[in-house]
């Protein structure tokens, strides 16, 4: 679970899936670097809408706490096949995105700190100095919706949960992504 298996095939398929796009540069992380990362953010607050107390004994149903340490990967990994296109789980992404940003913010060796916490866990084709770098570049754009296509999830065979989007929702995505409307 925690390897992440990325190739020339992967981003290939990846480009295709996205109407042909090029994809120049790759990053990803295993759920094991899940509690490294909400620990760098100081922790993200949710309000649980499932029991995880068999799992934490602080993790009941209704509490609204702040994760900590192996909470975020519990709460992640133990909500694999429910949930996962709820307003609860984009609420918390959001959050530790907002979170990541004002770390960023006011602290330009955060970057740098981040990427060495999150060594182990990253599969990526930059190397850490661009990385950092382009982290540090980004901290003045604004940040933007995110552009999540309609379709379906199911789980899959492995009991994990697979995001089938819509078609036409995924090119209008691409669109709006990679092209300008001209006048």
């Amino acid at each position: 679970h925690g390897q992440i298996l990325v190739d020339g095939l992967t981003v290939e398929a990846v480009g295709n899936l996205l109407g042909g796009q090029t994809i120049d540069q790759y990053l990803a992380m295993g759920l094991d670097g899940i509690s490294t990362l909400n620990d760098l953010a100081g922790g993200v607050t949710v309000t649980l809408e499932d029991d995880f107390s068999a799992i934490d004994p602080a993790m009941t149903k209704g509490t609204t706490l702040t994760l900590q340490g192996e909470q975020a990967e519990t709460y992640v990994r133990s909500r694999r096949s429910v949930g996962v296109g709820t307003n609860e789980a984009r609420m918390a992404r959001r959050q530790l995105s907002v979170q990541l940003d004002e770390k960023l913010q006011k602290d330009q060796n955060f970057a740098v700190d981040a990427y060495d916490a999150l060594q182990p866990y990253l599969t990526t084709s930059m190397a850490k100095g661009q990385l950092v770098n382009e982290a540090w570049a980004a901290k003045d754009y604004t940040r933007l919706d995110t552009i999540k296509p309609d379709g379906t999830y199911q789980v899959g065979e492995d009991g994990f949960m697979e995001f089938y989007p819509d078609a036409d929702a995924l090119q209008q995505a691409v669109l709006q992504l990679f092209y300008e409307k001209v006048e």
